[in-house]
């Protein structure tokens, strides 16, 4: 015996994780830059100077591309622990999908030289 589990459905607890692991740093994400904008723009109202917009571009672009880049493998992920799939057997659809959601997630990186150019 090789020790692997091969028996379906998932474990209980295995979905929440897979939720939670997905979810979550995004949130923080999206979260801290709102809070960053919203402190940026009560500083510069006690300084009585406009609000640099490549600053604020710097923060929404950079939010942006990591919530497009990252949210459809976080998509595959939730659907692939919740549906009653084999996951030894996958459609041509969750395939095309994984491999769709995973080169998407070059853009962050190749997006950020770009936004931080700006």
């Amino acid at each position: 015996s090789s020790g692997i589990n091969a028996e379906w459905p998932l474990r209980p607890g295995l979905p929440v994780g897979i939720i939670i692991f997905n979810m979550v740093p995004t949130i923080i994400i999206v979260v801290t830059s709102v809070m960053i904008l919203a402190l940026a723009r009560r500083a510069t109202r006690e300084s009585r100077e406009g609000m640099k917009w490549t600053g604020v571009m710097t923060v929404a672009l950079t939010v942006a591309a990591y919530c497009i880049s990252f949210l459809p493998i976080a998509v595959y992920h939730i659907v692939a622990t919740v549906a009653e799939i084999d996951p030894s057997k996958p459609g041509p659809f969750m395939i095309t999908f994984n491999r769709v959601a995973s080169s998407l997630l070059d853009i962050n990186v190749i997006a950020n030289f770009y936004i931080y150019c700006l």
